[in-house]
């Protein structure tokens, strides 16, 4: 809430249309006595400046009434509040070289949260603000465009937008904000103790902001520097405070990453799909072995030997099916796919379950009667398994029959769905870490659409 509403204000506000930079001298600076300590008053804009602030007492001094009339007297702690950027520092911010003329500090009289704001002046270009809240910086700019908004009579609800130029800025902070300490001069007669009713609204990195005393309401744009550009363009860099939290027009880069990251996996996730189905259209699918066989339940059968059966062609997958009568009831299989030339094994075990009932909440089922589980990058050449059986759980012991199948070249989903599940823990990741920054950034506001926002902030 950068603090600048007089009526004066309304001459600030030309920095709306750009301006050629003509090439007429400074005006000279002028020096009076202080009314209040004596003590020597330098105005270095007279004719621009409507109030300054002693340096020696703290007395704001009104330089338009030639008796420079003391608006009022400070009688705080000075050494609580210092600038981090001198008056009288030179910077150049936006292509413009600005003069910082002046300083002072703000409170939100509701939760009494201070921040720093520093008046700038160019000749050529009038009144810009520097906005220091937490270690953050917004560069403010006074606007004549008045946006669409609800009044000031009452207090704003959650979710409440302000428009302007086809951008939405939603309510972020609302209250009163006074005037802690001042120095410097100003376009205004600023005192100490002032106030004016304020509201933020933000679609970062910008935030727009309304001031309003009396009748009179004054709107400003503020838009999010990096401190980078504060400590290159004012030479500061060693006086500047320690940044803590996010800030309200922090830019949502958290948010940019995730599209970034979105986009390419969507495009991973087509590339992935397009490649299974053309595998899957090639693969020869042939079953190469079908053998029945017969179990005890509840008991084990080792070393069931099946015929010999030929992988053909290329390199490729087996797929082994499983099939039992289980109800209520599992059925076991443990074996190895033996290499009838050279006695290479493939070992595998699998399972087939299923079980059923009712409960509570109605009827329930798990499990299945088939099973099935694939040994890749089998070589061509003569086969056959070698299988062990164990069962139970079942209510007869009348001998059962199962089946064994094995194909070549089916197609095998395991893979494509473990990858595309391993491929949405990035977004997901990268959703979960915007979220929090963004809860972070609302949890100094009462507007925040994140329900949790303090505990996200605690983490920053």
């Amino acid at each position: 809430m950068a603090g600048k509403n007089e009526a004066s204000k309304n001459e600030a506000s030309n920095n709306d249309v750009p301006k050629k930079e003509p090439a007429p001298a400074k005006p000279l600076a002028k020096m009076f006595a202080c009314t209040a300590c004596g003590a020597s008053v330098t105005i270095n804009y007279p004719g621009a400046s409507m109030s300054v602030v002693c340096k020696s007492c703290n007395s704001t001094i009104d330089v338009t009434s030639e008796a420079y009339r003391i608006l009022s007297t400070y009688v705080g702690k000075t050494s609580l509040f210092k600038p981090d950027i001198p008056l009288g520092s030179r910077g150049k911010l936006k292509g413009k070289e600005w003069e910082v003329i002046g300083f002072l500090v703000r409170e939100e009289t509701g939760s009494h949260y201070f921040w720093s704001e520093y008046l700038l002046f160019n000749p050529y270009y009038g009144y810009r603000w520097l906005v220091e809240d937490k270690g953050y910086w917004n560069f403010v700019t006074t606007i004549k465009r008045k946006p669409e908004a609800k009044t000031f009579t009452q207090v704003p609800s959650k979710g409440v937008v302000a428009k302007l130029d086809g951008k939405s800025y939603q309510i972020y902070n609302y209250g009163t904000a006074a005037v802690k300490y001042v120095l410097g001069e100003f376009y205004w007669r600023v005192l100490v103790g002032s106030s004016v009713l304020a509201a933020d609204y933000i679609d970062p990195p910008m935030m727009l902001s309304a001031e309003k005393d009396g009748f009179e309401i004054v709107w400003s744009l503020a838009e999010y520097m990096d401190a980078k550009e504060i400590h290159k363009a004012f030479k500061v860099a060693d006086r500047f405070p320690f940044q803590s939290g996010v800030p309200a027009t922090r830019p949502p880069t958290e948010l940019k990453e995730l599209s970034q990251i979105g986009a390419l996996c969507a495009i991973f996730c087509i590339f992935l799909t397009c490649a299974q189905f053309y595998f899957t259209a090639k693969a020869p699918q042939q079953t190469v072995l079908q053998y029945d066989g017969t179990f005890s339940p509840n008991n084990k059968k080792a070393d069931i030997t099946t015929p010999v059966f030929a992988m053909k062609d290329d390199t490729t997958n087996a797929v082994i099916t499983l099939r039992a009568p289980v109800s209520n009831s599992w059925f076991y299989v443990s074996g190895e796919l033996v290499n009838d030339t050279d006695g290479t094994t493939y070992p595998f075990e699998k399972s087939v379950e299923y079980y059923f009932g009712t409960d509570s909440d109605g009827s329930w089922s798990e499990g299945s009667d088939t099973a099935q589980l694939g040994i890749s990058s089998v070589p061509p050449g003569n086969y056959y398994l070698n299988i062990d059986t164990e069962s139970g759980d079942f209510r007869q012991s009348n001998p059962q029959q199962f089946s064994v199948s094995v194909g070549r070249g089916y197609p095998i989903y395991d893979n494509y769905w473990w990858i595309l599940s391993a491929l949405f823990v990035v977004p997901l990741y990268s959703f979960v870490a915007m979220q929090s920054v963004e809860a972070a950034r609302w949890s100094n506001s009462d507007y925040s659409p994140y329900p949790s926002a303090e505990s996200y902030s605690e983490s920053y």
